[in-house]
């Protein structure tokens, strides 16, 4: 279905259920759905799809909006006259035939809904991730803008996601693991220097990052001679007001 043509009614049927955006693709049904007499449209837009039907005799459109990824399909088939492929969105499942003029259009649906799935590459190495992941755990709401700009937008929400897989013990652990005794200094470099970002070094928070120096087994000193020196460096405008 070349989407140019598209009734304009059907696309405010559409974006009533949450379709916006660029229409990429669309299939028109050869009927309602499971088998049920009527018209029904399947329509792909930038960030998930449309299925829109309305049964014979009745005046209402029913249908879904989902994300790509919450779609599948399954049992893609020839029929005597038609194709025909159950769909499947959020956990409900739909039975939709369409005409063979139709297939090419429903394959770049098909397509976009696989490609959704795909596991993706990370282009991040996974101390990078189990860095991030770190820094980005360690961040309360005052810090966390802090965090983004150090480590840069991509690589702070790929760190945030990579260690909602973890508990914080297991990815202190992991860290201790992977990094070498340079990338261990430097993460608590920055540790430190974040917790003081928001103009508060508590006692709570140096004891914290004194038993993580302790867990990754970094000479004892290092971590008080690193707070003691971030914490003169925070001082230069207090100590040049006068």
């Amino acid at each position: 279905m070349d989407v140019k043509y598209v009734l304009s009614s059907i696309l405010r049927e559409a974006a009533s259920l949450g379709g916006s955006g660029t229409l990429k693709a669309g299939v028109r049904l050869s009927g309602a759905v499971n088998g049920e007499r009527g018209e029904g449209y399947l329509l792909l837009y930038e960030e998930g799809i449309v299925l829109l039907y309305r049964r014979l005799g009745l005046r209402d459109y029913e249908g879904c909006y989902g994300e790509t990824a919450s779609w599948t399909f399954d049992n893609y088939r020839e029929e005597k006259y038609n194709l025909a492929i159950d769909m499947d969105c959020s956990g409900t499942s739909y039975s939709c035939s369409f005409t063979p003029s139709e297939k090419e259009d429903c394959e770049i649906i098909l397509n976009a809904i696989t490609a959704a799935h795909a596991e993706p590459r990370s282009m991040f190495s996974e101390p990078a991730l189990l860095m991030a992941a770190l820094l980005s755990r360690l961040s309360d709401a005052a810090c966390a803008d802090y965090t983004c700009d150090l480590l840069g937008k991509q690589l702070y929400q790929a760190g945030k996601k990579y260690g909602a897989n973890y508990e914080l013990p297991d990815l202190i652990a992991n860290c201790h693991n992977a990094f070498t005794e340079e990338q261990k200094q430097s993460v608590l470099l920055n540790l430190i220097e974040m917790r003081m970002s928001d103009d508060v070094w508590s006692s709570s928070e140096a004891s914290a990052l004194r038993e993580l120096a302790e867990v990754w087994e970094l000479d004892s000193g290092f971590f008080d001679t690193a707070a003691a020196m971030l914490l003169q460096r925070r001082k230069l405008g207090i100590l040049f007001s006068e």
